[in-house]
């Protein structure tokens, strides 16, 4: 009977690992996408901003 109890137990923790295991992996791949998508999103964004020349200034309003 201590035997089938011990072994319950260790097949219990080993589930538990392997599902933090899995977990973990699924953490890693999830971060990995949506990294991916934030640099796509932030370059698509930089392309579709519109550019302004280095010499252009508002022009200033006189106060007189």
């Amino acid at each position: 009977m201590a035997a089938i109890t011990f072994n319950a137990a260790h097949q219990k923790e080993l589930v538990r690992n392997q599902l933090e295991t899995a977990l973990a992996s699924y953490r890693e791949m999830l971060d990995a996408f949506v990294s991916n998508q934030m640099r796509q999103a932030a370059a698509a964004a930089e392309r579709a901003r519109p550019r302004q020349a280095p010499d252009t200034t508002s022009p200033v309003k006189s106060t007189q």
